[in-house]
């Protein structure tokens, strides 16, 4: 692969996972407004399948998020390990820490983890709250 087409691998492996990461602030965003209006109507089985459906959605997507993050920070990596070979005459890149693409990864964790339990605490405080 030429650094061109690294590069643009690698900007479409960020831009995928940013993408992703949209869709499920759309789909939390969503969830809290569904909450908002109807947790008290629901039935205990539109609840739970309310719920359930939620749950395989961030799933779907919090997983699809991390293996496009994962992708990119391998090709991060390799990106690095070429110019350290003295392969990539790219003489910008690089600068920023290998280290720091880490913690992009356990950010990724607390956004979504705290986001989907915090529209589930959301869900059954509105639930209780107006009954």
């Amino acid at each position: 692969m030429s650094e061109a087409e690294l590069y643009a691998a690698l900007l479409g492996a960020l831009g995928a996972t940013t993408s992703i990461l949209f869709g499920y602030m759309s789909l939390m965003s969503g969830f809290l407004f569904m909450s908002y209006l109807v947790a008290d109507k629901l039935s205990t089985f539109l609840t739970s399948i309310v719920i359930t459906l939620f749950s395989v959605a961030s799933a779907l997507l919090i997983f699809r998020m991390s293996f496009t993050r994962t992708d990119a920070e391998a090709l991060v990596v390799y990106m690095h390990d070429q110019k350290q070979a003295g392969n990539l005459d790219m003489d910008w890149w690089g600068l920023v820490p290998a280290w720091a693409t880490g913690i992009t990864g356990y950010l990724e964790i607390a956004v979504t983890a705290g986001g989907y339990l915090g529209c589930i605490v959301f869900f059954f405080y509105q639930r209780r709250s107006a009954s």
